[in-house]
């Protein structure tokens, strides 16, 4: 759980609730935490999604691998992060939900100086093709701690009151290579707004597929005869190799780290397009 930065009060809460906050969905949904919300915490991201077309407020660095994951899954259709744990039936009546740790014997952290309710979060609610599951991530050390372990059955207990499935995941479940290789890819998500001519980023995607499929060329190699060909700026050929593999044009092995002096990536095992985020 993140805490606000500002005195945390029932004004503050109400206030966030009248601006949408932790509401909505797809690109309408508001995190209930903010990146500018709390003080630094170290890795903090905001970064605009593939799959919901919104900016997205990251807390950590597993978050920031997690939600790689998320966004490259076939399977996801929505991402809300920074999820409050509210009562879906009166979302400014916290009762209900303090009444759950009060039921488990454990205190419901408040803040020390107004004594008001903090709103505890879940940091990602995914909603997927077969239904919704909720993520907690966390670093594996901190369930050293009992406290930890103590809110984290309460997020567990919270989600099984609304019926939908809950799990941890720490960064012992996250495949960083993965998650490497899909930022590296997204670099080109936004092609269109350097090469704006359709046809022409058709026809250069068309001349360095031909490449990589009829030479034994380096991926370095392909790239840079690209280039010379049509007479892009240097970087621009790795940029239409990254901008193959981000429209999954290409078979390779996700999970391998790409390697750009070889004349071919490592091939995956099945269809990329039944990528899951845990396969």
């Amino acid at each position: 759980m993140s805490k606000i930065r500002s005195k945390w009060c029932s004004a503050r809460f109400h206030k966030l609730l009248n601006e949408g906050r932790g509401q909505g969905i797809l690109k309408d949904y508001q995190p209930f935490i903010q990146i500018h919300d709390i003080p630094s915490l170290g890795i903090c991201s905001r970064i605009k999604s593939t799959t919901v077309g919104r900016v997205h407020h990251l807390l950590s660095r597993n978050e920031l691998n997690f939600f790689y994951l998320l966004d490259y899954d076939d399977d996801v259709t929505d991402i809300r992060e920074q999820y409050p744990l509210l009562d879906p039936g009166n979302l400014s009546d916290l009762t209900s939900i303090v009444k759950i740790a009060e039921t488990m014997g454990i205190k419901y952290p408040r803040d020390p100086r107004s004594n008001y309710p903090y709103v505890m979060t879940s940091d990602f609610v995914v909603t997927r093709k077969d239904g919704t599951l909720v993520y907690s991530i966390k670093e594996s050390e901190a369930f050293n701690n009992s406290r930890t372990r103590e809110l984290q059955e309460f997020e567990r207990r919270y989600w099984e009151w609304r019926g939908i499935s809950w799990q941890i995941v720490t960064e012992l479940e996250i495949n960083t290579t993965r998650a490497r290789n899909i930022q590296w890819i997204y670099n080109s998500r936004d092609i269109e707004s350097t090469f704006p001519d359709k046809e022409l980023r058709a026809e250069v995607m068309k001349f360095e597929m031909s490449l990589y499929e009829k030479t034994k060329d380096s991926i370095l190699k392909i790239a840079k005869e690209t280039e010379h060909n049509f007479q892009l700026a240097g970087g621009s050929g790795l940029l239409f190799f990254q901008r193959l593999l981000f429209e999954k044009r290409l078979d390779f092995s996700i999970d391998q780290p790409l390697d750009l002096t070889a004349p071919r990536l490592t091939e995956s095992n099945g269809d990329l397009a039944c990528f899951s985020v845990f396969q």
